[in-house]
């Protein structure tokens, strides 16, 4: 499709032990978010049936093996490791982030929304938030993250894009992040001229690597934001719970969510109970605004 067609597609990575949160994040989409905005779950084959039931007149449930080029198979003992073609290894991060990549092949869509499973929306989104004068928003936060291991991510970032540089400037990682297609599309490009590879291979071959720095100093430092059709923004859409003090803090009153945060994100690894979890966005909730607009 051409990249003024203007149309905006949610996006979501998953997998079967993520089926209860992703169950609530679809809920929380079709309660939220508005109607026109579309949804894909993307999946490996072998959990597809397990997220069909979660399908309806905006969501659709695709395999990842249809959606990443190349031969990638997951292993049959792991949720979390696959192989190429060839036997190299793949940690399920890493797999994460070449759908991620790859969702040019399964979208139509211009403007792309990720939403990981482990999130819900606590208030309304509407296109306009993130999509103003022709420009979709892109996350950049100045200055932040530049030492320590997400160094690593722009050193390898600037290996794949042909550039000499350590640090891009900005941070990219966020939640709620957005992408054109037509941008995805000629980074792939890109990357196959720096490299003269396959950019799937030379990037499930990366050790150290980001998607979001990759894609955000592609479209700032090799196109432009101009050019890339973006205008940036440090402000985080989603409020995170990335230690467990943080998610209590939500629940006893110490923490309140910012006002700008259209949803709350609590990291799966806290192994929080199912129960608990829900009792987090149902504080969140309370802080959040009931839907009470109709769509346009």
């Amino acid at each position: 499709m051409s990249r003024h067609n203007e149309i905006l597609e949610i996006v979501t990575c998953s997998y079967r032990p993520d089926l209860e949160r992703c169950n609530r994040l679809c809920a929380s989409i079709d309660e939220f978010v508005d109607p026109t905005i579309v949804h894909t779950l993307l999946v490996s084959r072998r959990d597809r049936e397990a997220f069909t039931s979660l399908e309806n007149h905006r969501r659709r449930v695709l395999a990842v093996e249809a959606v990443v080029p190349g031969r990638y198979r997951q292993l049959p003992f792991s949720e979390k490791l696959w192989i190429d073609a060839w036997g190299w290894p793949l940690r399920g991060w890493v797999m994460q982030q070449l759908v991620k990549l790859s969702v040019s092949e399964a979208v139509g869509a211009e403007l792309i929304v990720f939403a990981d499973s482990d999130l819900q929306f606590i208030r309304p989104l509407a296109k306009e938030r993130i999509f103003s004068g022709g420009k979709l928003r892109l996350h950049r936060v100045p200055c932040a993250m530049n030492e320590g291991r997400p160094l690593r991510w722009h050193a390898r970032a600037a290996e794949l894009l042909g550039e000499s540089r350590e640090y891009f400037g900005s941070d990219y990682v966020g939640q709620l992040i957005t992408w054109r297609r037509s941008n995805l599309v000629a980074l792939h490009a890109h990357i196959e001229s720096v490299t003269g590879r396959p950019w799937h291979t030379v990037f499930a071959r990366s050790l150290d690597i980001s998607e979001y720095i990759l894609y955000g100093s592609f479209a700032e430092h090799v196109l432009g934001l101009e050019t890339a059709g973006h205008f940036p923004e440090a402000t985080d859409l989603c409020h995170c719970c990335w230690f467990d003090h943080q998610a209590q803090g939500l629940l006893n009153g110490t923490i309140e969510v910012a006002p700008e945060a259209l949803a709350l994100h609590v990291q799966s690894n806290l192994k929080l109970t199912p129960e608990h979890e829900r009792a987090v966005f149902a504080s969140a909730l309370r802080h959040g605004v009931s839907r009470q607009e109709e769509w346009a």
